[in-house]
């Protein structure tokens, strides 16, 4: 009777110290990965070139902007290969709370980009970098002056491509879209917001749909039956460069 006793008893005691081993190998297998991925983190921050950390950044000390008629060369300094991306914006006013347009996104290998702009006035230009832990640092702003001669041939970038819309119901909305096929492209996001004013934090635009075909149609199914719609594309074509209209309202 004892042996039939002790032996259950065993087997429960084996059992229960190989469940241990194993919650203890999992627990340090979880805590190596941990372990790596902050190792990993740290040493991607730690390539992060030195100028990035500075609170204060000189632009003209991380890059250069010069302009040949409707071309603008732009060449940084630094080596971001250890970052994520680099985006280039620009707008008309030099101010960062104005709104700025987004001229490419581009892998952190590139050391220079060629921006074409629509009209002969002056512009404004920033570099932002994004660094692997997901932080974005803003560089700028350098100015170009204005085309005095204005012989170049100048045309809004958006001419290049037609995106309609359409209010069906009260429930739906058609999204179309045509891009010339001679380019290839990354991305082509279509985003809605309810306003046509936008803010990335306190009012964000709600992506509706992305693809990477030239030509198609969304049909898009409304949450609010009585409230108003405005839509955006977004176009990031495979060099870095971009291309985008809106805000465009859904009418019947």
């Amino acid at each position: 009777m004892k042996t039939k006793i002790i032996m259950p008893l065993m087997a429960i005691m084996l059992l229960l110290a190989a469940c241990d081993r194993q919650q203890a190998d999992e627990a340090a297998a979880k805590a190596a990965a941990r372990a790596a991925k902050a190792s990993a983190k740290a040493e991607a921050l730690a390539a992060v070139p030195p100028i990035l950390h500075q609170t204060i950044i000189n632009p003209d000390d991380v890059f250069s902007v010069v302009r040949n008629g409707s071309q603008v060369h732009i060449q940084w300094v630094p080596n971001f290969s250890s970052c994520k991306s680099i985006t280039i914006f620009r707008n008309g006013t030099g101010m960062s709370r104005d709104k700025k347009y987004k001229a490419a996104v581009l892998p952190s290998n590139r050391k220079e980009y060629d921006d074409t702009l629509p009209d002969a006035k002056a512009y404004w230009y920033w570099l932002a970098v994004t660094i692997q832990d997901g932080k974005v640092k803003n560089i700028g702003p350098l100015r170009v002056p204005s085309d005095e001669s204005n012989t170049a041939n100048y045309a809004p970038i958006s001419d290049d491509f037609e995106f309609a819309v359409h209010r069906d119901s009260d429930s739906s909305v058609t999204l179309a879209w045509d891009l010339p096929n001679t380019a290839k492209y990354t991305s082509i996001t279509i985003l809605r917001n309810i306003n046509p004013k936008f803010h990335k934090k306190t009012n964000p635009r709600k992506i509706v749909t992305t693809t990477k075909e030239w030509h198609g149609e969304y049909v898009d199914k409304l949450t609010d039956s009585q409230a108003d719609y405005w839509y955006w594309i977004d176009v990031v074509r495979e060099n870095g460069s971009t291309l985008t209209k809106g805000p465009i309202k859904a009418e019947y």
